[in-house]
């Protein structure tokens, strides 16, 4: 695999980023499995739209502590918008963009976001 994209992955279940779950902390332990050049996207919604009960914001952003610094290229994006609650992040027009142009992209050094 050279290229993964996640999109409102719940790293750590609903707990607070203070309290890491099991999950997390097997995720942790055995990032050094991670193929080094892999490209990694982590889509997570804003914290300014209101929860839909299902992923808290921390624990998609937790994906941190398992892809960076391991992984060739770790980017997090925040998608903002009608459609930016975890529920319809699969609808929402920008995610459906982004796969297109990150995951769908035959030219690899196209694939980053510009920083």
């Amino acid at each position: 695999m050279k290229r993964l994209m996640t999109i409102g992955t719940p790293y750590n279940f609903a707990e607070p980023s203070n309290r890491r779950t099991q999950m997390l902390t097997d995720f942790i332990k055995n990032r050094k499995k991670l193929p080094s050049n892999l490209t990694m996207y982590s889509i997570a919604r804003s914290e300014k739209y209101v929860e839909d009960g299902l992923v808290p914001l921390s624990s998609t952003l937790a994906g941190k502590y398992i892809y960076q610094g391991e992984v060739c290229h770790y980017t997090q994006i925040t998608v903002t918008g009608k459609l930016a609650q975890y529920s319809a992040l699969p609808q929402n027009q920008e995610v459906l963009s982004l796969i297109r142009r990150y995951v769908l992209n035959p030219h690899p050094e196209r694939a980053r976001p510009n920083n």
